[in-house]
């Protein structure tokens, strides 16, 4: 019997994964007996290995050198789905070297298991061999009890915490399930303690926004930010100075909590800390501590995670703050009402972005309307009987109806291009949390509705406000003064909202959650996210597919920011538009990186290769302060 993969299998190959090369596809489907599902779940374990990152040459250092050899291990990690986090691991003695730990049986993640039996080591074995997503996860930690389950999955398998295991494979998703099931976040290891923080850090990711959700995720269910020198963080938007903080700044290092972060560890966590971790870090130090009857009502709520929604976007720290201290008391007090938001402030500062994090950290179906669709309340709610196309209610309607007496979120958008009409139907289900289905006339309990209105109507009030009270809001560390600024301000976009939207719907909102523009500083943020999301755009492999439609041009690229603080400061310096926001940012990101990138990487060739070397660029600023992109030969 041949060895060679046929074409069928290879084009279902990578129909699962298009950003596969067509021989790499072959290779496994070789190297696993042409058993099409075998080398299909091999190399989604083993995908994070196969995108090599290559060195600058432009910026050799002994860790760079290490990185090198980094690089070739992760790159040629074909064979074993269960490959050694080697690189770093096998040239540093303080850095982790996790085990190998056996493959099981693949009918793990698809047969329930025993609910009074559970095997770690197996466990873990099975997800660092690609075996589950974070559905399958979920499932499985399902069928055990739940008081148990802290103390499984906290144990340590050869020496080294569970979740280290976890965090290693890089899958955000199955590292929530597990955090949320349990895990520690906190977790150490060896003698020196490192944290999960610092080895999540330390041992970084595929790309850099896959290593920025990983520390964001640890820090969001309660990993300590404080076991990481206060230098590193505050302030974020600066660029470390070479091999770390001077010792003048380290006052915390003597901190028993922080006894793993040596002078080599320290020089390492310079070059691997991004401004976007920075600020994660920083944020997370920042909020205040909650209390135990506030976490017992969110999490007997089904909402413990909104407590890490400040991590979820960045800038508005004070209307995420606004937004869990009004959920927490809707939620204390049982209200058989529905639960009313305003969203103002300008476009592109966050309310979309706020509203769908909110709806995913409570496990809560989203519905967008775009209000600048409808004007008529039978546009927006469905015809009612006798009308044609009843029968089929609209988008809104089936929801409402779909979700009755079940806790979810409407989200309208631009909510200040309704008509009188809508505001008239919307009255009944805000007042008494009352719908009636327009395609039979039944009455629906939609009591339990999370309503959030966006506008930009508001929005001269929330800039005039933002000048006159720039140095509490950006620069002051006083929430209790920044809380009676932004009270004096609700209670002035209030009477500006009923003047409005007219005294019968502004009687029935909940709050107005202001959003406030963006500091500098956070401005930088938002721009190296988007450097971030081009990076992991760009390293995905070129593909040349039958359908020229599925065609990759543009990949196998490495992207360096080089003093990453300073180039997004130089993005944004005259870029930020207040009126528009974070489009403002990614405009400005496409015309200074992305679009000098792509036209450079296009001369750079003469052919499109699935297994073309890998192109690398540095994104840095010029001797005038201009970010230059340069390619590096």
């Amino acid at each position: 019997m041949s060895t060679t993969p046929k074409e069928e299998d290879i084009s279902r190959f990578l129909a699962q994964y298009p950003t596969c090369s067509r021989d790499t596809a072959s290779d496994f489907l070789t190297v696993y007996g042409n058993d099409l599902e075998e080398a299909i779940e091999k190399y989604k374990a083993s995908e994070k290995y196969l995108i090599p990152v290559p060195p600058f040459e432009d910026d050799i250092s002994p860790s760079n050198s290490s990185n090198e050899h980094d690089t070739r291990v992760r790159t040629n990690s074909l064979e074993s789905s269960q490959a050694e986090d080697e690189g770093i691991d096998e040239y540093s003695s303080w850095m982790p070297k996790l085990p190998t730990l056996p493959v099981p049986d693949r009918s793990i993640a698809s047969d329930p298991p025993d609910p009074y039996v559970f095997e770690l080591r197996e466990l873990l074995g099975a997800i660092r061999a690609g075996y589950f997503d974070a559905d399958r996860i979920r499932r499985y930690l399902g069928y055990y009890d739940k008081n148990d389950l802290y103390t499984q999955l906290n144990e340590t398998i050869d020496g080294y915490p569970a979740i280290f295991y976890v965090i290693s494979t890089n899958d955000i998703g199955i590292l929530r399930e597990w955090l949320k099931h349990g895990g520690d976040p906190n977790a150490t290891w060896g003698t020196s303690a490192i944290p999960a923080i610092g080895f999540s850090i330390l041992h970084g990711g595929q790309t850099m926004l896959q290593a920025s959700k990983t520390l964001a995720t640890l820090l969001r269910f309660g990993a300590d930010p404080r076991v990481i020198p206060k230098a590193f963080y505050d302030p974020y938007c600066r660029d470390l100075p070479e091999g770390g903080p001077i010792l003048e700044e380290l006052y915390d290092i003597n901190d028993t909590n922080k006894e793993w972060c040596t002078e080599e560890v320290r020089e390492h966590l310079t070059e691997v800390l991004t401004l976007s971790q920075r600020y994660d870090l920083y944020r997370s130090s920042k909020v205040m501590p909650h209390s135990g009857r506030e976490k017992e009502v969110l999490n007997r709520q089904g909402a413990g995670e909104v407590l890490g929604l400040h991590q979820m976007i960045v800038a508005q720290s004070i209307a995420t703050r606004w937004l869990q201290r009004k959920l927490l008391v809707y939620l204390a007090l049982q209200k058989k009402k529905p639960f009313i938001l305003v969203f103002a402030g300008p476009s592109g500062h966050g309310k979309t972005e706020l509203a769908k994090r909110f709806g995913d950290l409570m496990s809560l179906e989203l519905h967008v309307v775009d209000c600048t669709i409808f004007k008529q309340d039978n546009e927006l709610f469905g015809p009612r009987p006798p009308y044609t196309g009843h029968e089929d209610g609209s988008q809104l309607n089936n929801f409402l109806v779909r979700q009755a007496g079940q806790r979810c979120i409407v989200f309208m958008d631009e909510f200040e291009k309704t008509s009188k009409d809508i505001h008239n139907t919307l009255l009944l289900p805000f007042q008494d949390g009352r719908y009636e289905d327009r395609r039979n006339g039944k009455i629906i309990d939609c009591s339990k509705t999370i309503w959030i209105l966006a506008t930009n109507k508001l929005d001269d009030s929330i800039h005039g406000f933002c000048n006159a009270n720039e140095k509490t809001i950006f620069h002051s560390e006083d929430q209790d003064a920044q809380d009676k600024l932004v009270e004096k301000l609700c209670r002035q976009l209030r009477k500006e909202f009923t003047g409005h939207f007219g005294a019968p719907l502004s009687g029935r909102i909940t709050e107005i959650i202001p959003f406030l523009i963006f500091s500098p500083q956070e401005a930088a943020v938002i721009a190296h996210r988007t450097l971030m999301d081009l990076e992991s755009e760009v390293i995905q492999h070129v593909r040349l597919a039958l359908n020229k439609e599925e065609d990759v041009y543009v990949g196998n690229i490495n992207i360096r920011i080089k003093n990453d603080a300073t180039v997004c400061s130089a993005i944004t310096r005259d870029e930020y538009d207040k009126k528009t926001g974070a489009r403002s940012i990614n405009q400005a990101v496409e015309r200074m990186v992305q679009d000098p990138l792509v036209s450079q990487y296009l001369k750079d060739g003469d052919e499109f290769d699935e297994n073309q070397p890998i192109t690398s660029f540095v994104v840095d600023v010029d001797v005038d302060g201009e970010v230059e992109v340069r390619l590096v030969t």
